[in-house]
């Protein structure tokens, strides 16, 4: 479970850095004012949708995916890394790479939708599973 936690905290930062160089292009280019910057809003200027789709998502990297995070440990800590567990993970972690591409770069929202359903219906088999093998081992 290490290594489906790793990457994605390594996508999450690869992200990071691509928003930044995004949103510094975007001053640079006067596409976007620096003032925007300190609230996230601006009056009189249009906002790229690159831009607001690009930092909506990184907010959402921080929602499901710590549901993601704590079933991994969990998993790791009651032993219960199983192939079924580990390939679980690495399903969610392609789901999340595959949403956050959907989103940031043409946002087709039936995709999005469908890639995220994804992604919560396999984080909640993790849980289920988790749930059933711990039990299992705990009686």
């Amino acid at each position: 479970m290490l290594y489906p936690m790793f990457a994605l905290v390594a996508f999450v930062f690869l992200f990071i850095v691509c928003q930044f160089i995004l949103r510094l292009k975007s001053v640079r280019t006067r596409t976007v004012s620096l003032s925007y910057y300190r609230v996230f809003q601006c009056k009189d200027a249009e906002i790229p949708t690159q831009i607001l789709a690009g930092g909506r998502h990184l907010s959402n990297m921080f929602e499901t995916p710590v549901l993601f995070y704590v079933v991994s440990v969990l998993a790791i800590v009651l032993q219960v890394e199983t192939l079924w567990m580990i390939t679980l993970g690495w399903v969610y972690v392609g789901a999340r790479i595959v949403h956050a591409y959907i989103h940031a770069v043409y946002n087709n929202v039936i995709h999005r939708m469908l890639i995220f359903w994804l992604g919560i219906i396999v984080l909640l088999l993790m849980w289920i599973t988790l749930v059933i093998s711990a039990s299992a081992t705990a009686v």
